[in-house]
């Protein structure tokens, strides 16, 4: 909840934030009526007000360093998308393959050659973008691809939050740690096996599309439980810590068909 944070403020590091709280300055209207803070300090506050009021993610963006911003997400749960991509690999000519976003109102994949120019416009609605290693990998490469995005959102790369709690590594190592279970087989699956089942998509293979699509489905559902987790244990006694308030979305995986043979012989 942003208006109990402080930590944004000028001059103002974790500490300090934690004393402002013992004090009794839970807020920012506590703030503005308080000895505890500068004029300067005060009109910061000021600002962040009417930066919350207009819904402007991207000010708190540039507020919070990477592993912070885990902070910014109550406040636009309604407004955010969790997203992954699929790309053909690393080198340089690889190219991306597809994206999976979940939002409020459910999941939907844009894939290469059907509606993946709808992505870049379709992004334009949020005001967040959920990631894990996105600042690095996900929206560099879709900026690469569709051009410049998301440059009015806020960015919260789960992997530099999850770091704040001690959650170091990948997406799947760091769930089996924290006991998210995902229930099928595709969990066994890679990015390299994502690759080959785009290859065979492109070959012809009849399910191997739904398959990648089931993998990447997967991928971004999970980003909101971790989402949760991380706000959870990063804001755990402060004032920030409200049981409900931040409800992120969820999205049934099992709705989505893949072919279960295909898994096993990329597994194999």
């Amino acid at each position: 909840m942003l208006r109990n944070s402080f930590l944004h403020l000028p001059g103002i590091n974790v500490d300090d934030e934690e004393d402002l709280w013992a004090e009794g300055v839970r807020d920012w209207d506590d703030a503005l009526s308080s000895n505890s803070l500068t004029d300067d300090q005060k009109s910061f506050i000021e600002e962040s007000q009417r930066a919350l009021e207009v819904q402007d993610a991207s000010y708190f963006d540039r507020q919070y360093r990477a592993g912070e911003r885990w902070r910014i997400l109550p406040d636009f749960a309604d407004q955010t998308a969790f997203l992954d991509i699929e790309t053909t690999g690393l080198g340089g000519d690889s190219y991306l393959t597809m994206c999976g976003i979940l939002d409020s109102s459910g999941f939907k994949a844009y894939v290469r050659g059907d509606n993946i120019d709808d992505l870049a416009q379709d992004l334009e609605q949020y005001k967040i973008v959920v990631t894990f290693n996105g600042i690095s990998f996900d929206v560099p490469w879709l900026r690469r691809e569709l051009g410049p995005l998301l440059e009015q959102a806020a960015h919260v790369d789960l992997m530099h939050v999850l770091r704040t709690v001690g959650m170091k590594g990948g997406l799947k190592k760091i769930e089996k740690a924290i006991g998210l279970d995902r229930g099928d087989d595709l969990s066994m699956l890679t990015g390299r096996d994502a690759v080959h089942l785009w290859n065979m998509a492109q070959d012809g293979e009849p399910n191997a599309m739904e398959t990648l699509i089931r993998y990447n489905s997967e991928d971004v559902t999970s980003l909101p439980r971790l989402a949760e987790y991380a706000y959870g244990q990063n804001s755990v006694g402060t004032p920030m810590a409200v049981p409900g308030y931040f409800s992120p979305a969820h999205f049934d995986t099992s709705t989505l068909p893949y072919d279960q043979a295909l898994v096993q012989y990329l597994c194999r």
